[in-house]
């Protein structure tokens, strides 16, 4: 496992980009202002021109106007930068700073429910199934309580992130009691794909949830977990879990 990136605040990117000459979106802004001062910052460390070509591959069809995004993060080269990413509803934040100095880069808002993806518990439950992906009988249980019909948000978001999240977020859940199944296989499939952006789903029945992480560019199950022991219908986000 390679070591976790620096914790960034939520004051410490409303700074910066109060700060900066950058010319940054206004909704960038006033999400920032808009979120709690306790909410998740997920932060990542990746080289700038590496996280450039995710962002170009996964998000310009539906935000064709990412180039003062992207631009400054190809001219960085192999630097390495801290991606920083706020979800506020269906918009995802993201601000990159130099890793060195933690100065503003770039900034942007995308609004996710753009091109939205969701998949039936049916479906889910047909894969899950079907799986000898880790973890796949974990996810199984819970959603096998759910109505078939129900649909469940299918979204992107970094492996290499996503698994550093969860591996602080349920280890502290377990040592407080939670149930939490199947994190160390999750996170160990998750870490070798990087900053590749693999889809995601959550599916929630009682006080179970279940994660299930997808092959990227496919359908197959990667990994899956869950976590026992929440409130009912304790909601659930993506970054966070």
């Amino acid at each position: 496992m390679t070591d976790a990136p620096p914790a960034i605040s939520i004051h410490h990117l409303r700074a910066v980009t109060d700060e900066s000459t950058v010319e940054l979106p206004d909704r960038v802004v006033e999400v920032l202002a808009t979120v709690g001062p306790d909410t998740d910052v997920l932060v990542s460390d990746v080289s700038a021109r590496s996280f450039a070509a995710v962002i170009r591959r996964t998000y310009s069809k539906q935000e064709p106007n990412l180039a003062p995004f992207i631009d400054p993060l190809e001219a960085l080269g192999d630097e390495l930068v801290l991606t920083c990413q706020v979800e506020h509803a269906d918009e995802l934040v993201t601000v990159v700073l130099r890793a060195t100095d933690r100065t503003l880069v770039a900034a942007t808002a995308i609004d996710r429910s753009i091109g939205l993806v969701h998949i039936t518990v049916q479906e889910l439950c047909s894969r899950l199934r079907t799986s000898d992906a880790p973890g796949a009988e974990l996810a199984l249980e819970v959603a096998s309580q759910c109505a078939a019909e129900e649909r469940l948000r299918v979204f992107d978001q970094g492996a290499l992130a996503t698994a550093r999240t969860f591996l602080t977020k349920y280890t502290m859940a377990a040592e407080k009691g939670f149930d939490v199944r199947g994190l160390d296989e999750f996170a160990r499939a998750l870490v070798p794909l990087g900053d590749e952006q693999p889809r995601f789903c959550i599916v929630q029945a009682d006080t179970w949830v279940g994660f299930t992480a997808f092959t990227p560019g496919r359908t197959d199950v990667l990994a899956a977990m869950s976590v026992g022991g929440l409130s009912p219908q304790t909601e659930t986000t993506e970054e966070n879990g």
